[in-house]
């Protein structure tokens, strides 16, 4: 008890100096989800969907009933494997179990050539509303479709997730 009375009149004391936001905001825990996924695009069609649940990952489990914010930090593509023509690819999301013509374009266009392989690159342009609105609801869909003649890709995906929790939310 003598030990313990000092912190908390320390923290009393802080507390009146900096006001509470303050210490609620310092006291936050950021911790990051990260999937991988490697879509097979073939032809001018959608791929399986592939589901992204946040209840899988075990920190989210922790801290469910205390999340302040989930941000996508980053999506990021390569093209591993490519014994087709030209053609693009995109990256389509959607309510988790939704179908495929329900989805929304997500991040920009990626376009190839005939045999080119590419090397881990950072999509540019990503629709991080509306991708953070549905996983405000804790999962979605996400699909890649390819459009040109003889499309053959492999693109292996990674979405980087941040999740901000708050123990006295």
């Amino acid at each position: 008890m003598k030990k313990t009375l000092p912190v908390l009149v320390a923290f009393c004391i802080f507390g009146l100096i900096s006001g509470c936001g303050d210490i609620k905001d310092a006291i936050d825990i950021v911790f990051h989800i990260t999937y991988n996924h490697i879509f097979t695009i073939q032809g001018n069609t959608a791929t399986p969907s592939y589901e992204i649940n946040l209840e899988d990952n075990d920190d989210y489990k922790r801290y469910k009933d205390k999340i302040r914010s989930i941000n996508i930090d980053y999506i990021q593509y390569s093209i591993t494997s490519n014994t087709g023509g030209e053609g693009i690819g995109d990256l389509y999301a959607g309510s988790y179990g939704s179908a495929f013509s329900r989805a929304t374009k997500v991040a920009q266009t990626i376009r190839f050539a005939a045999g080119e392989t590419r090397g881990e690159t950072d999509v540019e342009w990503i629709n991080k509303a509306f991708l953070e609105s549905l996983l405000s609801g804790e999962k979605l869909s996400l699909w890649a479709v390819g459009n040109g003649s003889g499309v053959d890709i492999i693109v292996p995906v990674v979405i980087k997730i941040k999740v901000t929790t708050n123990p006295l939310e």
